[in-house]
């Protein structure tokens, strides 16, 4: 099979979407799959096919849109800055994925909201359509939000426009797809909400590749540490979502009972100077090493004795398995994705979400217990082993493919030739079905196609002939489905 990976954001800078999205390919095509990945990059504004050489340049879209993208004429795009900002990069994503090409593979496998409906949208020809749900879009913005208004409450949240536009992305990247993959019960719950059947929604966890994380294992690890104390480690993005400033308030708690061990933050993110100023104010400078980035996980782990995910909300976190696969229980917070990760007390442990005594009581207790902290590190390592192979996830996933392309073939249309009436259509409210049927230049006053934008600009001629050659005839910006009160 000729198969498309796409994520709207970054590629190598997205954490376990990334890990997912390169194992797999790597595994694919072990197989004799044709693996393209397809991403943006920020700093070279881009949207691009990793490793192909071939890129489409956003700039001088972007600029043209804006122009014309004005509070006057289109006052829903700016009900919060937000809204503008994700609306104007997706008609840029949608333009570039189609001037990239979409006609030419057997499956598209978008991996988040915001791809898997500007995909299914930028599509002039029918291709099957595969999504991984890997999170809860709405819910994960409100904690970034939180992070920088640390009194905003949900149901605050709930009431801003912005909580309503990811909402309905959620839906729509949601009933865009033919098939969808899950990884957690979690957040298949999350996904048939949307109105998606239960049939096309298919529980998948994540694999990670046993012998390339073995061998990774053996390597020299790239902590330097004096054996003395025990070690805590935690691994990820440094963002108020992933939790690591209750590990650090834990962590002021713990110091209080005993001081033999030592706490590894490895990662980088836009809390890393917030999270490094609590804990001079906790006194532990000399209890806590910022490593930055590190290259070798895998390695990292096997010289600590306790991991800790205590994320405020994760679906299917990899550095959990990773943790297990080196012969670690995780200390894991007891919400969204993560207790089905652990049985408690078997294969990890599990303690209340934003609670900081609870976590430092388990912490204190596996410090103290040198035999327990084996016996379930050991039982985690062999139950990661037998249920978190990229083997098995792979395979799965082809299933999925072939009942996404298997089932286009019996809606009676031909690949990559003939439109047709998507089924997810039957899963969409009235008013927005009315503005598929419509199109979108009829379901918002003054829309436009974007090769308009870039009229009598002689330098993009060819840019705009490509756009109006590669999008669907009634493609139009902006995008009625989207718009909200």
């Amino acid at each position: 099979m000729k198969i498309l990976l796409a994520t709207y954001w970054g590629l190598t800078n997205m954490g376990g979407i990334w890990t997912y999205m390169r194992q797999l390919a790597d595994k694919l095509t072990e197989m004799g799959h044709t693996v393209t990945l397809m991403g943006t990059q920020a700093e070279k504004n881009m949207v691009y096919l990793l490793e192909e050489g071939v890129f489409f340049d956003k700039k001088p879209l972007a600029s043209a849109l804006a122009v014309r993208l004005d509070s006057e004429r289109f006052p829903h795009l700016w009900l919060e800055h937000g809204i503008y900002s994700f609306e104007l990069g997706r008609y840029v994503y949608e333009s570039g994925a189609a001037a990239l090409g979409l006609a030419g593979y057997d499956v598209i496998h978008a991996q988040d909201p915001i791809a898997a409906y500007a995909l299914r949208r930028a599509m002039k020809h029918p291709v099957p359509l595969v999504y991984s749900v890997h999170g809860a879009l709405a819910r994960e913005a409100y904690y970034e939000y939180r992070g920088l208004e640390p009194g905003l409450t949900m149901e605050a949240y709930e009431e801003r426009p912005i909580w309503r536009y990811f909402r309905r992305m959620e839906q729509l990247g949601a009933t865009s797809a033919d098939e969808l993959l899950v990884s957690s019960r979690w957040i298949g719950r999350l996904t048939a909400a949307h109105g998606v059947e239960d049939a096309r929604i298919h529980t998948l966890p994540y694999g990670i590749n046993l012998n390339e994380f073995a061998l990774r294992m053996k390597e020299p690890s790239p902590l330097v540490l004096d054996g003395t104390r025990k070690v805590i480690m935690y691994a990820g993005r440094l963002e108020y979502i992933k939790g690591v400033h209750v590990l650090a308030a834990a962590l002021g708690r713990l110091q209080q009972i005993r001081r033999d061990w030592v706490c590894i933050i490895a990662g980088q993110g836009s809390m890393e100077n917030e999270l490094k100023a609590q804990i001079r104010s906790l006194g532990l400078e000399q209890q806590v090493i910022f490593t930055g980035r590190l290259n070798n996980i895998p390695s990292a782990l096997g010289s600590a004795d306790i991991y800790v995910q205590p994320s405020l909300q994760d679906t299917q976190p990899y550095s959990v398995t990773e943790a297990q696969l080196a012969g670690l229980a995780p200390i894991v917070a007891g919400t969204t994705g993560m207790p089905e990760m652990v049985k408690q007390g078997e294969t990890g442990w599990i303690v209340p979400p934003d609670d900081p005594a609870a976590l430092a009581a388990q912490l204190a207790q596996l410090l103290e217990d040198r035999s327990l902290r084996l016996r379930t590190g050991l039982q985690a390592r062999s139950w990661a082993l037998s249920h978190r192979s990229l083997d098995g996830m792979a395979e799965g996933t082809l299933q999925v493919y072939r009942k996404a392309v298997g089932t286009a073939v019996l809606r009676g249309f031909k690949r990559r030739k003939d439109a047709f009436a998507p089924s997810w259509t039957s899963s969409i409210p009235l008013k927005m079905k009315q503005a598929l049927s419509t199109g979108s230049a009829e379901g918002v006053p003054g829309a436009f196609h974007p090769a308009d934008a870039l009229e009598g600009m002689s330098e993009y001629s060819e840019l705009a002939w490509l756009l109006r050659t590669r999008l669907p005839e009634r493609y139009s910006v902006p995008d009625a489905r989207t718009v909200i009160s």
